[in-house]
């Protein structure tokens, strides 16, 4: 429960487009936090538990103790629509392709 802000922060740093995959999050987390490889890393892990058990654990904290734990939009929409947090996230350029591949 502890890792939870960690995960709603990398769910915020995936919605701003910061990485673009959460399998970056994931050697991140394991080269640079010295997550346990083992778990796969933070994201792999958080799909492990659940989003919507982190979702709901972080909605609670913040009507407890304030909006430093309110949840982020990426893990809302993500639990809501019964979604993993390592599904690629959609581009959101809103330049349009011209190709017809």
């Amino acid at each position: 429960m502890v890792l939870f802000p960690t995960i709603n922060e990398a769910c915020r740093v995936l919605d701003e487009g910061v990485v673009a995959r959460a399998s970056d999050l994931d050697v991140a987390s394991v080269l640079g936090m010295s997550f346990p490889s083992y778990c796969g890393g933070i994201m792999f892990w958080a799909d492990t538990v659940g989003s919507k058990h982190i979702y709901l654990s972080l909605k609670k904290w913040s009507e407890m103790y304030g909006s430093y734990f309110k949840p982020s939009r990426y893990l809302e929409e993500r639990t809501m629509k019964g979604m993993p947090l390592s599904v690629a996230v959609e581009a959101k350029s809103s330049l349009k392709s011209n190709s017809k591949l």
